[in-house]
């Protein structure tokens, strides 16, 4: 993250004029390099840039030799920050994407650098909620592509998802984005109509998020941040409310995990409108619980008490039978997990523990979640003074931990380490803090 495109001045006149040596109208261009006329046009005119993806099919189409290639080059801007990224013309919509999934497999070394800006979301997360359905302008490539295609790339997410939830984001990130990359990109460059169209870019939406997801849980947060702006964006192109509001209300999670309480209560509060919007119940109710956790990050007991009050309503009111497959995650146990880390966020231990024993009520198919909540139990004990119950449950946390690859396990186990610290010598601490430390590093 952090970088930018910059193309010379002279991008555009210049491809003019090679697409008018060659004979060609932007029409006749534009499906050789999957934009559409309209796009090729901003481009000669200088009105938008290109993105390196874009600027190498131009220079391979109309034999430039490389020169319109190296007139557009990544470069990291001076500040190192998020919010230039996430606005510009060149990573926006469906190009954008298709850069990232690209940029992911060949040139992960210009996504390395960057940092984290919660406050970065919130021009896209405005956008969103603010502008009509725009699918691209894409003209259709030579493949024709149906709605079994598009089942096909479902079903593939399925098995990703299931792996994840067992083994942790860190067995199937590089695998997801080059799914996008090499099969999921490709359909998107086929031939579709308006009804498969709308259900690829849902699909690739939910595919986007779900590498977010992944990156967030090994802890590359600035990419894990660019993944879910994209995934946004292709949800909007695609007119899905409902998956719209489950991304900001992932947007909210990673915030709030990072301790950008105002942010995440910000990006909560989009998501609960969305889902109102939506007419999905369950996303209201899990948008209001995560609303209370970055108000008690932020440290407003009032407000996170209010937001709790909200989310158990909603809860209870939910209509369930038409959720959409990928919320069938959020039951009672996640619920009761998501108000044990909010009163864990208060330093409320002793008002944790009933829903982080409660959270451990839940479907055995998700290990990472399991080890999860077994680190919140300990948490929990170790703010209520309870040291020796802390360190009991934070080894079978440790148990739970091994062979999940995922960053954000190993960071709540260190967090149980570091707050056992003051009662070393102790015997079942010695002993979790030796475990924690073989397994964290």
């Amino acid at each position: 993250m952090g970088q930018h495109v910059v193309v010379d001045a002279g991008f555009g006149p210049y491809l003019s004029s090679l697409r008018e040596q060659r004979g060609w109208s932007l029409r006749r261009l534009a499906p050789v390099v999957h934009c559409s006329h309209g796009h090729l046009g901003d481009l000669e005119k200088g009105r938008k840039r290109p993105s390196v993806r874009v600027a190498a099919l131009l220079d391979e189409a109309l034999g430039a030799g490389g020169q319109l290639a190296a007139m557009v080059r990544v470069e990291s801007p001076a500040d190192g920050g998020l919010a230039a990224v996430v606005a510009s013309p060149e990573t926006d919509g469906l190009d954008g994407a298709l850069e990232l999934w690209e940029l992911d497999v060949y040139r992960r070394d210009f996504l390395a650098a960057g940092t984290f800006n919660a406050a970065a979301f919130l021009t896209p997360a405005l956008r969103w909620l603010t502008a009509p359905a725009t699918p691209p302008a894409l003209v259709g490539g030579p493949r024709l592509v149906g709605m079994p295609d598009v089942e096909t790339v479902r079903q593939m997410l399925g098995v990703f998802r299931t792996v994840d939830n067992q083994y942790g984001g860190g067995q199937i990130r590089d695998r997801l984005v080059r799914f996008l990359h090499h099969d999921v990109a490709e359909l998107l460059r086929g031939r579709y109509d308006s009804a498969t169209g709308a259900a690829l870019l849902s699909t690739a939406a939910e595919a986007t998020q779900l590498a977010g997801w992944a990156t967030y849980d090994v802890g590359r947060h600035a990419l894990a941040q660019r993944y879910m702006v994209h995934a946004l964006q292709l949800a909007g192109a695609a007119g899905d409310r409902a998956l719209g509001a489950e991304i900001l209300a992932a947007m909210s999670h990673q915030a709030a995990y990072l301790r950008a309480g105002g942010e995440a209560v910000d990006l909560a509060r989009a998501a609960g409108r969305a889902a109102d919007d939506a007419g999905v119940g369950a996303i209201a109710a899990e948008a209001a619980v995560l609303e209370a956790q970055g108000h008690a990050v932020a440290g407003s007991a009032a407000a996170t008490a209010s937001a709790l009050d909200r989310a158990e309503r909603l809860f209870d009111q939910a209509e369930r039978a038409s959720d959409p497959q990928w919320l069938g995650y959020f039951d009672e146990a996640y619920l009761a997990a998501k108000f044990g880390q909010t009163f864990t966020a208060l330093g409320r231990g002793d008002l944790a523990l009933r829903f982080a024993h409660r959270s451990l009520d839940m479907d055995e198919r998700y290990a990472r979640g399991r080890a999860f909540n077994l680190s919140l139990v300990a948490r929990a004990h170790a703010q209520a003074g309870e040291v020796e119950e802390a360190a009991a449950a934070g080894q079978r946390a440790v148990d739970a931990a091994e062979g999940i690859d995922s960053a954000r396990s190993r960071d709540y186990l260190a967090e149980i380490a570091d707050r056992l610290a003051p009662h070393a010598g102790l015997g079942p601490v010695d002993a979790y803090r030796a475990r924690a430390r073989e397994l964290v590093g």
